[in-house]
């Protein structure tokens, strides 16, 4: 283990043994290190950084594939290893259409990196395990240096700009950068890949360097502090019991990293002179008991959440990590222990993010056009027949049922399923669907649009305008701050004051006064209410000047930017604003 680390820290890669063994890895990094030089406008260009996708997973495949060879001592099928990458670079410049997750896709790739040394043999946990924290140590220290890398890089540019005058932010980012992190961490991560047959002994009694951290880690910091959280959320799940009522979203964010992280815990802690240990030895007999709880409270928080709101792949996602963490915890707790095989453990997590990243926008998009559908006709937006009814002839009868289609439609809309918006709406005359839907048109005509959610997809507005445009400030003195303006809930409040004359928030408007004297105010919601909005945008001049009439004097707003939502609460519906702007006067 000490040469290993040697190796890690103190020699370059062997590029001549990772090309040798990895050529098809390679040269997938050197095309994604290209395309990101070449195209330096990658990220608005959606396709390509969807193949850029592709290309990661195939490069993962490609290495899955060199190790699974190589322990049946055959060649590393170079074409093989090829037409895989065509079709995963295929595949994923298609991903929006055909509804392929790629996340998930690239997270099942990485869960069955380390199986692939065992793949085709009986169980061996210490070899995996041995393989497994080799790779993803490999990885550290590959992040790490990138890190270092960067910095670096970024030091020695400002260091050229103060002493020389040297510009080489372009160089940077557009070459050095890419170069950097694009290929050489990933080849230095394949020149750290252990050989199939490396021994792995020293784990029984003489473990080196890397092994001991990872075992102080998980023995002495992870599993105490999983423990305590383990108490703390069996305590929260009693509270919950309690009151009655699911918190929004807090199951999700506390569960979730506990599962991961506590089954990471138990699996650094799988090697003998580690698992020998008393404190180690009590962690690893109560975690998988433990971990039921947990999921089963997680698994409650998204039937309610999915029956609310629908499927969503996030939903899914965590769906799964349900069904993964409770299938774990009832095998590992109950099944005889030669059949607890740590490669399980990986593996059906991969397996399941194999499925989700095929399934679930499809599951999703289907959920959320039934949920659309059967929400309008509850809701009296539709008929029985699914056809949308005269505008003039709705009458929202169900407002529950009404938020369930506004957001299974505000879903759809949002993941441009143009087509399927089409066929939920086919059997309607006179319908304007177009390729260029108008979500704002779509809800007034709907007579959705004073239906506010409850949920993530609440009502919100904006304007933005170019900043690179200039006001014309002619016959006016001075231009005064860049001031902020919230109405909600009628709160009085001071903004700012120009010599002796006072800006307040007054309610829903911006109120100025002299002297203790009312000089001029403006109504926001007034003026928001008078704007017109396209795409769920506010349609301003750029920027938009607001002439105010105080008695002879000249006072004017310019509103840079405008937000606007809207929020249910216990007492009714209310809207917020959020309004920035600056002061133009003459005569003060």
């Amino acid at each position: 283990m000490n040469a290993s680390l040697k190796r890690w820290l103190g020699r370059a890669p062997d590029i001549s043994a990772v090309l040798t063994r990895f050529p098809v890895a390679v040269a997938l990094m050197a095309i994604f290190t290209v395309i990101i030089i070449v195209f330096d406008d990658f990220g608005r260009r959606e396709p390509l950084m969807r193949m850029l996708a592709g290309l990661i997973v195939g490069a993962y495949l490609s290495f899955c594939i060199t190790i699974a060879r190589e322990v049946k001592g055959n060649s590393p099928a170079i074409i093989l290893q090829l037409i895989i990458a065509v079709i995963c670079a295929t595949l994923a410049w298609f991903s929006k259409e055909l509804r392929i997750n790629l996340p998930m896709a690239i997270g099942a790739v990485l869960l069955i990196l380390g199986n692939m040394v065992l793949w085709s043999k009986s169980r061996d946990d210490l070899h995996v395990w041995d393989f497994t924290h080799k790779i993803w140590t490999g990885a550290v220290f590959a992040t790490v240096g990138s890190i270092i890398f960067t910095i670096g890089v970024f030091a020695i540019g400002a260091a050229l700009k103060s002493l020389f005058g040297i510009r080489i932010n372009d160089l940077i980012e557009h070459l050095i950068l890419p170069i950097g992190l694009g290929f050489l961490a990933p080849l230095y991560w394949l020149s750290t890949a252990p050989h199939v047959n490396e021994s792995y002994q020293e784990l029984h009694d003489n473990p080196g360097f890397v092994s001991k951290a990872v075992a102080f880690m998980g023995t002495w910091l992870l599993s105490p502090l999983t423990l305590i959280y383990a108490l703390i959320l069996m305590a929260y799940g009693v509270k919950i019991i309690i009151a009655g009522s699911l918190p929004k979203g807090e199951i999700a964010q506390l569960t979730t990293p506990f599962l991961l992280v506590g089954t990471l815990t138990w699996l650094v802690l799988e090697p003998p002179f580690i698992r020998n240990k008393f404190l180690a030895r009590v962690f690893r007999t109560l975690w998988f008991p433990l971990s039921i709880p947990a999921a089963l409270m997680l698994a409650i928080s998204i039937g309610v959440r999915m029956s609310q709101y629908g499927l969503t792949p996030e939903r899914i996602a965590l769906s799964l990590a349900v069904l993964w963490a409770i299938g774990l915890g009832i095998w590992f707790s109950m099944a005889p222990k030669p059949k607890r095989d740590i490669r399980l453990i990986p593996g059906t997590a991969a397996l399941l993010l194999c499925l989700g990243s095929f399934l679930s926008g499809f599951l999703s998009v289907q959920n959320q056009k039934s949920r659309a559908v059967s929400g309008m006709i509850e809701a009296g937006v539709m008929s029985g027949d699914a056809v949308v009814r005269n505008k003039d002839d709705i009458k929202i009868e169900n407002i529950e049922a009404a938020k369930k289609a506004k957001g299974s439609l505000t879903y759809l809309i949002r993941q441009n399923e143009d087509r399927v918006l089409k066929s939920i709406f086919g059997g309607s005359e006179d319908f304007p669907i177009s390729e260029n839907l108008k979500t704002e048109d779509l809800f007034k005509r709907l007579q959705l649009d004073d239906v506010v959610l409850d949920n993530r997809y609440e009502n919100g507005k904006s304007v933005t305008y170019d900043a690179n445009k200039t006001i014309d400030i002619s016959g006016f003195e001075q231009l005064h701050g860049r001031y902020s303006f919230y109405a909600r809930d009628n709160e009085n409040r001071k903004i700012a004051a120009i010599g002796d004359v006072l800006i307040s928030s007054r309610g829903n408007a911006i109120s100025f006064s002299q002297n203790g004297k009312n000089i001029a105010e403006f109504d926001v919601i007034k003026f928001v209410s008078a704007l017109p909005v396209v795409e769920d945008r506010f349609v301003l001049n750029n920027p938009h000047i607001v002439i105010l009439n105080t008695e002879g004097r000249r006072l004017n707003l310019v509103i840079h930017s405008l937000n606007m939502w809207k929020h249910q609460k216990d007492e009714g519906l209310k809207t917020n604003i959020n309004l920035n702007f600056s002061v133009l006067t003459s005569g003060f």
